[in-house]
């Protein structure tokens, strides 16, 4: 068994960059050299990596790939020779396309008969062979946030390209990529040690770079930098506050290839300054871990990570206490200046500032989307004072976009309004809204508490939505850069998730009325396609919570009007779709509507008539229908989908021995006609809940 060495050297990535690329170069390295048949069983690969290199070490690599036995089919047998046995132009011109003689050539049967073949072995390619094509692709292969050109060079990565280490079994993998040829030369710390390393062996790259102070071991690294970071805060007596230690760490991580760690302090009268201003101030910008008392209250302290190990840490530390200084008096400052007048005060400022060319100002787009949180709330029948407080908490929610402190902080909006809004004593349930209508901020992400920043979130997104779509600038394929996609799923998941009963048509029609001045498009087929929009959103939803393809179908097809019952519905359906009860009824109700779509033009809009009824079994399921179906409804309206499909599972025996003693399609037009009358009504009982076509039974 072979082993490979193989690292990408670059300038510094940016943190972010680091963890994702690792991954993708272990995901590259399994599946190119396994497609390729350069893997043993039990291969293990390894990968590490910092912000200037990305490495994978392959221990259990073929050192060549196995023969093949390659099958050519030529003509059939009984063209290929005469009726004296004696080789056709077929079978001469096929052997000769093989590079065989006729002699050589072999019978195969098929389906289709017994036909000439060629069996030819091609030997394996050895891996240093290969390597040096599929190094070189796997780099190219490699995907950043960002990428860049440098030089004249055309090729693009992450940074510019500086080395390739490449070797198997010590020997170097030549090939040449960006100007650049492989060796078996990397290189240390960037200035503890920066002079080139010579590689003889994967066994020896990771301790001679530690050597050379790089941690390239990307979890050994993650551990120095814990140690160093939780050393120093118990030195400083303070624990690190949780709202960004782990990101900070996974950040300080992917920063370094060295971590020395140093403790600051910063002036207590800052404390003044709205702790989250503060954190981020540290974090944000210098990725700075702060520290707090055994109350929970912020130290005037922080620590720091550096990529070097300084002679004088205190030169250091007091240099990140006089960057960090400024950041503070910078926020000081704008609090100052922000906290002259009230939170309210802001919304007249937001006039001058476009929101969208098409879709006016943001103080418009306030003005529209407190009107339809404010419509909610009354859809929802809420008390007149949690209507008073969506109202204000919408008016409030941009209000900090035009502070001095977002401004500076652009990340901190919300977190600026709420803090603002705390110190102006509004009410908590507003103070909340205002950064609670920024949530989830992900498919998994936590959802607000109260009511008014799940309203105001709903119709600030809603705005956005139809706006958008009402402009024509709609997502397209991967292009989705106004979030319209995470729009959508947060606007389900805050309906389905606290299970508000509102119509999503009606939702639409209000958020399209208060857009009418700036629409480009007709108002209904806008509507018609941001409802299929949160169709498309909501198949995606169920996908990812384990629904069948075919039941979100199902339920979909049968409207999405209310958001909440159609979760409900689903997972109502999916849990009972291949029990023995119910799939029967499912394939019985599925031929119903399979009759009613051919023979549409005939199925008439009146209910079925008893008097025109002469079979028993069509009496029997007129009558079964008929005795279940107030119930059914008043169990579907009340939203308990368990006990709807348990009820109208009863209607199984009835529909079988309907379609075993009744024909449908009669040459009586009357007597055809009030048949699919029944079916007809037998569809409407289940139409709301599914669209039973769209399973797949077994």
């Amino acid at each position: 068994m072979a082993e490979l060495l193989f690292e990408i050297g670059c300038e510094e990535m940016p943190a972010r960059f680091v963890l994702p690329a690792i991954e993708q170069l272990a995901d590259l390295a399994g599946k190119e050299l396994g497609r390729h048949g350069l893997l043993e069983e039990g291969a293990q690969i390894d990968t590490c990596g910092t912000p200037r290199r990305l490495a994978v070490i392959v221990k259990g690599l073929k050192e060549r790939q196995e023969d093949k036995e390659e099958t050519a089919l030529g003509p059939p047998v009984k063209a290929a020779f005469d009726k004296d046995g004696n080789p056709t132009k077929a079978a001469i011109g096929f052997a000769r396309s093989q590079g065989v003689e006729v002699d050589e050539l072999s019978k195969v049967a098929t389906d289709k008969g017994d036909r000439l073949a060629a069996v030819k072995t091609l030997p394996g390619r050895p891996a240093a062979d290969i390597l040096p094509e599929l190094l070189p692709s796997m780099v190219a292969a490699l995907h950043f946030p960002k990428t860049m050109r440098w030089g004249s060079e055309s090729f693009r990565f992450a940074r510019p390209l500086h080395w390739f280490l490449a070797l198997l079994d010590g020997q170097v993998v030549p090939f040449e990529l960006a100007g650049i040829t492989s060796g078996n030369t990397t290189y240390g710390h960037r200035f503890l040690a920066p002079a080139p390393i010579q590689i003889s062996a994967a066994d020896e790259y990771l301790p001679k770079l530690e050597t050379a102070r790089v941690i390239a071991d990307r979890e050994a690294r993650r551990q120095m930098v814990a140690q160093e970071v939780l050393a120093a805060a118990q030195a400083a007596g303070g624990t690190l506050c949780e709202e960004t230690a782990e990101r900070l760490l996974e950040e300080n991580t992917d920063l370094v290839e060295q971590a020395t760690a140093c403790c600051g302090t910063f002036d207590a009268e800052f404390l003044e300054v709205p702790r989250p201003v503060i954190i981020e101030a540290m974090a944000g910008h210098q990725r700075y871990f702060a520290l707090e008392d055994e109350t929970g209250s912020l130290l005037p302290a922080f620590i720091a990570v550096n990529n070097t190990e300084p002679d004088d840490l205190a030169v250091v530390t007091r240099g990140h206490e006089k960057v960090l200084r400024a950041r503070l008096a910078d926020a000081a400052f704008f609090l100052g200046e922000d906290r002259k007048k009230r939170l309210i005060d802001f919304l007249e400022d937001l006039k001058p500032v476009t929101y969208h060319a098409k879709l006016g100002s943001s103080y418009e787009k306030v003005e529209r989307f407190t009107a339809l949180a404010v419509f909610l709330a009354e859809e929802l029948s809420l008390f007149p004072k949690q209507v008073a407080q969506i109202e204000r908490a919408a008016q409030l929610a941009k209000c900090d976009l035009v502070t001095d402190m977002v401004g500076e902080f652009p990340s901190l909006q919300g977190v600026v309004g709420t803090e603002y809004a705390r110190l102006d004593e509004e009410e908590e349930e507003v103070t909340e809204a205002i950064m609670g209508h920024y949530m989830p901020v992900g498919a998994d992400a936590p959802l607000p508490e109260g009511f008014p920043g799940t309203l105001v979130g709903i119709a600030d997104r809603l705005d956005t939505i139809c706006g958008l779509f009402g402009i024509g600038q709609t997502p397209s394929g991967a292009a989705d850069p106004y979030g319209l996609r995470r729009a959508a799923i947060a606007i389900i998941r805050l309906i389905s998730e606290k299970k508000l009963v509102l119509s999503l048509e009606s939702m639409l029609d209000k958020a399209l009325e208060g857009l009418a001045p700036w629409l480009e498009r007709d108002a209904e087929e806008v509507k018609a396609e941001v409802t299929q929009f949160f169709s498309a959103r909501f198949a995606g939803i169920m996908a990812e919570q384990g629904v069948p393809t075919d039941v979100a179908q199902a339920v979909l097809a049968a409207g999405l009007d209310d958001l909440s019952a159609t979760a409900e519905r689903a997972e109502a359906l999916a849990a009972v779709k291949d029990t023995k009860e119910f799939a029967p009824l499912a394939i019985g109700l599925k031929r119903v509507l399979n009759i009613l779509k051919k023979e549409a033009d005939q199925v008439p809009a009146e209910a079925p008539a008893a008097a025109l009824m002469s079979e028993p079994a069509e009496e029997a399921l007129h009558q079964a229908i008929s005795g279940l179906s107030a119930e059914a409804a008043e169990l579907f309206s009340e939203g308990d989908f368990a006990a709807f499909l348990a009820k109208v599972s009863a209607l199984k025996e009835p529909i079988d021995t309907f379609f075993d003693d009744v024909m449908v399609m009669v040459e009586d037009e009357a007597v055809r006609k009030n048949r699919l009358a029944l079916l007809n009504q037998l569809a409407d009982l289940f139409g709301g809940f599914a669209r039973f076509e769209h399973l797949q039974l077994v």
